[in-house]
């Protein structure tokens, strides 16, 4: 609840989305609370009436138009980069304000435990032939072949962000950028939803983990690939248990289940 006794538009887009909220009953209590409050009812038909706005606006051809990463099967298989076709978005900033996004919790040395911290937040858009979704908080999001991920950010007032992905075999392949220093964030608001310009297919099988980094200086991509490298040999190969990068950002994630 905020201060005028009506749900806070965070408590709204992630019961929205299904996230767990704090608390013991919080999910009845948030549903009771929409029951019995028109004002709140309301809102949350507003949020979608935004998501089918933003679907209608970026069709899936647009969604997934951008970078497919392919791979052949197997460990010690090379990754290999598809040429890509951009489509940069014009009125990226208006589709951002439409979207649902959800913040998800950045690791930190000492807690696993989702929390929200300085406004800065990521979420990841699926898209596909069954239509858009976003990619789930608790759990490995299962993808279907052919299925695009799309990355956004609430910079939350950092500068710059930078983002990799390793699969369960310790393969780490930079997505933005991918090589070079950290991309800077654009100008304007902390907490605007902005997305980056391109998709990214997820091909072959098995467990994929995308990490964001959202930092106040740039990070080399080279020295977050070993960084990245590192927490995979600590945790044992187990994406599950893969420790925070030991860079100084603040640090989101999102797992994956190829097909």
């Amino acid at each position: 609840m905020n201060t005028s006794g009506h749900l806070g538009e965070l408590t709204l887009r992630r019961r929205r989305a299904g996230e767990p909220l704090d608390g013991a009953g919080a999910i009845e209590t948030v549903d009771a609370h929409l029951a019995a409050c028109a004002a709140c009812k309301a809102r949350s038909r507003a949020l979608d009436d935004e998501q089918r706005r933003f679907e209608q606006e970026i069709s899936f051809d647009r969604f997934a138009a951008g970078v497919e990463r392919a791979t052949r099967s197997g460990a010690s298989a090379p990754r290999r980069r598809v040429p890509v076709r951009l489509w940069l978005f014009p009125t990226m900033a208006m589709a951002a304000a439409l979207v649902l996004f959800v913040t998800f919790a950045p690791r930190t040395p000492t807690r696993d435990a989702n929390r929200i911290k300085g406004g800065a937040g990521v979420t990841v858009r699926v898209a596909g032939s069954a239509g858009q979704r976003t990619a789930r908080i608790d759990a490995a999001e299962p993808l279907a072949p052919g299925e695009r991920l799309r990355i956004g950010y609430q910079s939350g007032g950092h500068r710059y962000l930078l983002s990799l992905s390793i699969d369960q075999h310790g393969e780490v392949t930079p997505l933005y950028p991918e090589a070079g220093a950290s991309l800077p964030v654009p100008d304007g608001a902390e907490r605007a939803t902005r997305y980056l310009p391109d998709s990214v297919e997820l091909t072959g099988a098995g467990i994929e983990r995308i990490i964001v980094l959202l930092s106040d200086q740039p990070i080399d991509v080279e020295a977050a690939r070993r960084s990245a490298r590192a927490a995979y040999d600590q945790a044992g190969g187990d994406l599950s248990r893969l420790p925070r990068l030991a860079l100084p950002a603040e640090e989101f994630e999102r797992t994956f289940a190829k097909p």
